[in-house]
């Protein structure tokens, strides 16, 4: 049983170190030099972005970090635009029915602006929701 036990609490530990955790939102974004570092299509700037961001924590997101997945970082996109860009925001839902409608409603904004569907049935999955920007 311990070797069971050793054996997942070191595949654990490999994976924590070999996949790195997606960045925080407004901390990324705070220190991004690209003055459109998230959808550009839908903020007008990083400080938009770092704005909508704090309105998701204010109404109680637990967590809203981006996706690694979703960040474009290459050299070239870094020295053109001073920084990574980003389209995408992963958001914790709370608990509390208020503030998880709230975010929800958001998210259905989000959604209808950019001519999608939004189900919370089967857009939220194991509590997080993804906000994508085309």
């Amino acid at each position: 049983m311990f070797k069971i036990f050793l054996l997942v609490f070191v595949l654990a530990a490999i994976a924590y170190f070999i996949y790195p955790k997606s960045p925080e939102a407004r901390e990324w974004l705070i220190s991004n030099n690209n003055k459109h570092a998230l959808a550009g299509n839908r903020f007008a700037s990083t400080q938009d972005a770092i704005s909508f961001v704090e309105s998701l924590y204010s109404i109680g997101a637990v967590k809203v970090p981006i996706p690694n997945s979703a960040i474009y970082d290459s050299n070239n996109r870094i020295q053109q635009e001073g920084g990574p860009y980003a389209d995408a925001l992963e958001i914790s839902l709370p608990t509390a029915q208020s503030e998880r409608e709230a975010i929800l409603n958001i998210a259905n904004q989000e959604a209808t602006n950019q001519g999608m569907a939004f189900n919370p049935e089967s857009d939220v999955i194991n509590n997080k929701l993804l906000l994508w920007w085309d």
